[in-house]
């Protein structure tokens, strides 16, 4: 449910796509990369650690913790952290879909579905999104901060999977 505000009137609801291309990867390879849940430090420069908590690895109920040095809504504190649960996997479609538990970061209710899609220029991640407001933030500069961590995770992609010219991917090593 969304936060009421002074006058007791329900603040509107959040909704968001960004959508970041990246060169070379076809969807399947990008998508072999970043399904794994708890792997989200390797692909957004921010997440500095993301560790699962409970459940199976890719499987819905698994509980991921996520922590890095953003948090617009406690400016003090050092860490911004989050529990989040994975609530789905479309393997086919190539997404999985997450709510937020727990965090420090503003959040009430948060909601996301991760894809990577076709694209001319061989992969693209979609992030999309629905929340009530985030404390710190306004609706424009929150999908301005994810579309620059789609861009993030893009670049991540076309860093890690070397194309060659059969079409096979190379993969670097962490």
């Amino acid at each position: 449910m969304a936060p009421h505000g002074p006058d007791g009137e329900t603040a509107p609801e959040w909704r968001g796509t960004v959508r970041a291309a990246a060169a070379g990867p076809n969807p399947d390879q990008a998508w072999a990369l970043l399904r794994d849940f708890c792997s989200l430090d390797k692909w957004v420069p921010l997440v500095h650690t993301c560790r699962r908590l409970e459940g199976d690895d890719g499987r819905p109920g698994c509980v991921r913790y996520c922590a890095g040095p953003v948090n617009m809504a406690a400016p003090g504190e050092a860490v911004g952290w989050s529990r989040e649960r994975l609530l789905e996997v479309d393997a086919a479609g190539r997404s999985y879909s997450y709510e937020v538990v727990e965090t420090n970061k503003g959040f009430g209710r948060y909601r996301a579905t991760i894809a990577v899609e076709p694209d001319p220029a061989g992969c693209a991640v979609r992030w999309s999104f629905e929340a009530d407001p985030v404390k710190g933030w306004t609706l424009g500069g929150f999908l301005g901060f994810l579309e620059k961590l789609a861009h993030g995770v893009a670049k991540r992609l076309e860093e890690e999977i070397v194309v060659s010219v059969d079409g096979d991917p190379a993969l670097r090593v962490f």
